[in-house]
């Protein structure tokens, strides 16, 4: 009964979400958005943005790329980088800082490939192995491992392929074949069948769909909640990662870390680091006078974006006694989150105990692989869970360089770890002695769910609704590093800004497909 009312509550809120959307385009097509701010020109303007992930910093290198000049970023914690979280090493002989999480990105992810050329930013082409490992059967499903434990999953990695092919090939018929992220119409088919639901209809096991593709594909989405993902992202996914075995998941990533990224976007802006926003008051004088006030301070803004979490943007707004729109409030308060849901991939314990890797594979695994994948099954409740271990140092680049540098062997060395473990199941053993801190994901990916999506595609309709735009991951269809960065230009262009890389073609045109899929 519960569940019954949960799902009505749920559809409740979508269809309320759907007539008060329609109710505004409507009136906003015959009276005109009055709510809505117009551009400002006025390069002199204040602007504020809240939240310092790559949405907020990309507005902001947008605006100053146009000419604005005085651009404050608000971040809660002590330095930017949003959800591409560092941290440092130590070791006998230096130390050294690596990425945690959003380390390494596809090749489509074209916006991004172009702002770290203009950057001068080094990269890096890498390969990232997975292991999957099923202690109970004595079995295990690795790339490079085409061979062995694998052939029990032929004729589901054969049904999963046709599935892809077949998706690949009614998503090409309507958006072209150019790949992209940001291929998107009404008419496909797949954006109304879930990946759960068109895996029953090609005949793709329980057993592949828990062992396999739920453990590989949730350290991508960092949320094991698969089963109502649309199935037109499919080929994308594929391409990120294959399920073949002998199709080792190839990426690029920096030779550095992404601090460098951050740093150069931000050059020109005022940062105020560890400033949480608490409260923001708008009064609009008329409809071309907005005064922006945040946590009661004496600046006063012309227009805000918020980059930050839909919850901190809500609460901020109720604490400063804004008024907005129904429609606005109740997109932002419906925004769900991975940890609502799904205690899997909340926190990563940072560590250096190899313990957590399986003796017998260990060597191996520190040298070769990026995922240790230790799958369970829980009897009582007769569920699969999974611990999901990131073997940094096997790839990262300017690990390797410092070993190389301080002449270390791989099979010397501790290595960089960072294991995540569900809540509700009783968590791997790891030597105290060896954690040194723990990633904290709660609130950083909303849930990819069919609702989620819609507000994303209808945010458009109360984009600067008395001077506030949203960006990030919050109001975005999916968790990308190349999608938060595209819909921060997207809003900055809505305040006056112009898009920075309309000389690259094959950019311009990711960035169009998302502005007529969230904007236009």
């Amino acid at each position: 009964m519960l569940h019954i009312l949960i799902w009505l509550q749920y559809f409740g809120v979508f269809i309320s979400i759907l007539f008060l959307s329609l109710c505004a385009y409507i009136k906003a097509r015959l009276l005109g958005n009055k709510k809505r701010a117009v551009p400002l020109f006025n390069r002199d303007c204040q602007i504020a943005i809240v939240g310092g992930g790559i949405g907020g910093v990309s507005t902001a290198y947008a605006l100053l790329h146009s000419g604005y000049k005085n651009i404050t970023i608000y971040e809660a914690r002590d330095k930017l980088g949003g959800n591409a979280k560092t941290h440092i090493w130590q070791n006998d002989k230096s130390n050294i800082t690596t990425g945690l999480s959003v380390l390494a990105w596809p090749v489509i992810f074209r916006n991004y490939i172009h702002l770290l050329n203009e950057l001068n930013i080094p990269t890096t082409t890498v390969e990232l192995p997975f292991f999957i490992h099923n202690k109970q059967d004595n079995s295990f499903f690795a790339h490079r491992k085409q061979h062995i434990h694998t052939q029990q999953y032929n004729t589901n990695l054969k049904r999963w392929s046709r599935m892809v092919n077949t998706v690949r090939w009614v998503t090409e018929y309507f958006n072209g074949k150019e790949a992209s992220l940001y291929h998107f119409t009404f008419l496909n088919p797949f954006n109304y069948i879930s990946m759960r639901c068109l895996s029953f209809c090609f005949g793709v096991s329980n057993r592949f769909w828990n062992h396999i593709v739920v453990p590989m594909y949730a350290s991508s989405f960092l949320s094991t909640k698969l089963s109502f993902i649309p199935s037109s992202i499919l080929p994308t996914i594929d391409s990120l990662i294959s399920l073949q075995p002998n199709q080792i998941p190839t990426m690029q990533t920096w030779l550095q870390t992404s601090i460098d990224v951050f740093d150069k976007m931000t050059q020109g802006a005022t940062i105020k680091t560890n400033h949480p926003v608490t409260k923001v008051h708008i009064q609009r004088k008329d409809s071309n006078h907005i005064m922006i006030t945040i946590n009661e301070e004496k600046t006063i803004y012309d227009r805000i974006v918020f980059a930050c979490n839909a919850d901190a943007t809500v609460n901020a707004l109720t604490n400063g006694h804004t008024k907005i729109s129904s429609l606005l409030k109740l997109m932002l308060s419906n925004v769900t989150y991975g940890d609502d849901d799904d205690l899997n991939l909340l926190d990563g314990i940072i560590h250096r105990d190899i313990n957590v890797l399986p003796a017998e594979y260990a060597k191996e695994l520190c040298c070769d692989y990026a995922n240790y994948i230790d799958l369970k099954y829980d009897s009582r409740n007769q569920c699969y869970y999974h611990y999901n271990t990131f073997i940094l140092s096997s790839w990262l680049p300017n690990v390797h360089a410092m070993m190389k540098e301080n002449q270390i062997e791989h099979k010397t060395m501790e290595p960089m770890l960072v294991t995540y473990a569900p809540y509700n199941q009783p968590g791997p053993k790891i030597d105290e002695k060896k954690i040194f801190g723990k990633v904290d994901n709660r609130r950083a990916h909303p849930s990819l769910s069919f609702r989620n999506q819609t507000i994303a595609l209808l945010m458009r309709i109360v984009q600067g609704e008395n001077g506030m735009y949203f960006c990030g991951n919050a109001v975005t269809p999916a968790n990308g590093h190349d999608l938060s960065l595209i819909s921060g230009f997207a809003v900055a262009e809505l305040i006056g800004a112009k898009y920075p890389f309309s000389e690259n073609i094959s950019a311009l045109r990711d960035y169009n497909r998302f502005k007529r899929m969230c904007v236009n």
